[in-house]
């Protein structure tokens, strides 16, 4: 934590040096107000990303960066409000409108807000106003994502279960870059509803990772085998290592997929080697998981065990 606090502080430091030396490029202030804003000094970071829009008005990822500031200063009707004011710019490109999303989302896992043991009686009746003024919105605001966003992660808190509220749920649930632990959330109060989209492979492919430690078996097999299909190395390398840090207990078919994966995508490293021991201790041994260990004996990754070398001879591999 220490390291990555002294990298954002060097970065300000080069940033700081650039917008000196090139004042009127947007660039430099959006890079600090994009520091600040991961420091939590959301005023600061604010300050910076209308100075680089008052540079560049058509500067789309200060835009992004503005309403993401008001968000974590609580300003949400001005955030909704920045939004709509810049909603075809931001819509214009997928990875805008992905960046919006991850932002704005991130505030219901970094933020406890919506509780009403973090924050006074007053403040949650001021909020309560906010969140009944921002649904009256909806008609009118029918494509603002912030104020969909916002909603939800009300509505989570708070409890409240209707019509209304099961369908933002199952509109958002499905948008790319969600905040993993508000996608999960929204999944278990539509289950809890008799909607059963925790089924559907579509969102379990939209996990970047295993939102939460009490993530059943079967639904971390899903998150694992989607990302297999999309074949992120990094991402799913990630899911099968926090896996084995929850205990989860992945199928022999996800466990197969996942070596078949990490050889045709030239992997091989130890979670690989966990892999096979996994498959050959279910009983399952067959070329690929014979091939994959001599391979990682070959290269020295691990040294295999006398259990392992037993399994090789006993079914003829060596």
């Amino acid at each position: 934590m220490k390291s990555n606090l002294k990298k954002t502080d060097i970065r300000i430091i080069k940033y700081e040096e650039y917008v000196k030396k090139y004042p009127q490029k947007a660039y430099g202030f959006y890079c600090l107000g994009r520091l600040y804003l991961m420091l939590g000094q959301y005023k600061i970071s604010e300050e910076y990303f209308i100075k680089s829009l008052s540079i560049d008005s058509q500067y789309t990822l200060a835009k992004i960066g503005l309403v993401e500031s008001y968000i974590f200063r609580k300003k949400f009707m001005k955030a909704v409000y920045i939004f709509s004011k810049y909603r075809q710019d931001i819509n214009n490109k997928y990875i805008f409108r992905v960046k919006l999303v991850r932002g704005v989302s991130s505030f219901y896992s970094k933020n406890n807000l919506f509780s009403s043991d973090s924050i006074g009686f007053f403040s949650m009746i001021f909020l309560k106003y906010t969140m009944h003024y921002a649904k009256g919105l909806v008609k009118k605001e029918s494509n603002n994502i912030v104020l969909k966003i916002l909603l939800c992660m009300y509505y989570l808190k708070s409890g409240e279960s209707n019509i209304f509220v099961t369908q933002m749920f199952k509109t958002c649930v499905y948008w790319d870059g969600l905040d993993d632990s508000l996608r999960w959330e929204l999944l278990k109060a539509l289950s809890d509803v008799g909607e059963k989209l925790i089924f559907d492979t579509n969102i379990a492919g939209k996990f970047l990772s295993i939102p939460n430690s009490s993530c059943s078996d079967e639904y971390v097999d899903m998150i694992l085998g989607s990302s297999i299909i999309k074949g992120n190395k990094v991402k799913t390398c990630e899911i099968y290592n926090l896996a084995n840090k929850f205990n989860k207990q992945i199928s022999p078919n996800v466990l197969w997929r996942y070596l078949y994966w990490s050889r045709e995508s030239s992997i091989c490293d130890y979670t690989v080697y966990d892999c096979c021991k996994k498959l050959v201790r279910l009983g399952w041994m067959d070329k690929l998981v014979a091939e994959t260990l001599l391979k990682i004996k070959d290269k020295k990754i691990v040294k295999l065990t006398k259990d392992d070398e037993h399994f090789l001879k006993l079914y003829g591999y060596i």
